[in-house]
């Protein structure tokens, strides 16, 4: 169970730091946060996290890191519903048709501009 949290500690802090500069439409602090999300990943034998967050590094643009984030994202969700432990709130929205995972709270959608970053709900998966 330990390892569970030191896991979710490790990737999630790093996978915030990527969503947080995606918010904030930083191209370089989404890379360099990729970057050391796909150090933490590797780091902690997750080569399918480390994969997708090394092509959320390369990304080029906005647009082409809200896709490469999306699919990060559909990854962490998905080793994090494997994981015993605490559980980070899994967001959707509609309009999007994307998940990504934040700390329960108000919704800070990362794949839409920021009149609309309200936009979701949180889901049980």
């Amino acid at each position: 169970m330990l390892l569970a949290i030191l896991f979710l500690t490790n990737i999630y802090s790093s996978y915030e730091s990527a969503r947080q500069a995606l918010i904030r439409t930083s191209l370089p602090e989404i890379q360099a946060s990729a970057r050391q999300l796909a150090a933490a990943a590797r780091a902690e034998k997750q080569p399918a996290i480390a994969a997708k967050a090394g092509a959320l590094a390369s990304a080029k643009d906005i647009a082409a890191a809200r896709s490469a984030f999306a699919a990060l994202s559909d990854e962490v969700i998905r080793v994090r519903a494997r994981t015993p432990g605490d559980r980070l709130a899994v967001a959707y929205c509609s309009m999007e048709k994307k998940s990504w995972l934040q700390p329960k709270g108000e919704i800070a959608n990362p794949y839409v501009s920021a009149s609309m970053r309200a936009c979701g709900e949180f889901r049980d998966k």
